[in-house]
């Protein structure tokens, strides 16, 4: 069951909500079905961390999270 970032358009309130199939899901502050689907970051999981964090290079190439 997938979960979505959403904006409110009557109330601006961002959240959140698990989404079934075609249901239409509604704000939790004001019940509007009126939402717009936020883009956001997927999740990534990765097999093993290392000891001080993820290994080397797992934001992609030339983020510069671990130089060297």
């Amino acid at each position: 069951m997938p979960l979505y970032d959403f904006v409110c358009q009557e109330c601006h309130r961002e959240q959140e909500l698990l989404v079934r199939g075609e249901e239409a899901p509604k704000c939790g502050s004001c019940g509007s079905t009126a939402l717009q689907k936020l883009l956001s970051v997927p999740a990534a999981h990765t097999a093993k961390e290392g000891p001080s964090g993820p290994p080397a290079g797992s934001c992609g190439s030339g983020c510069g999270c671990f130089p060297g």
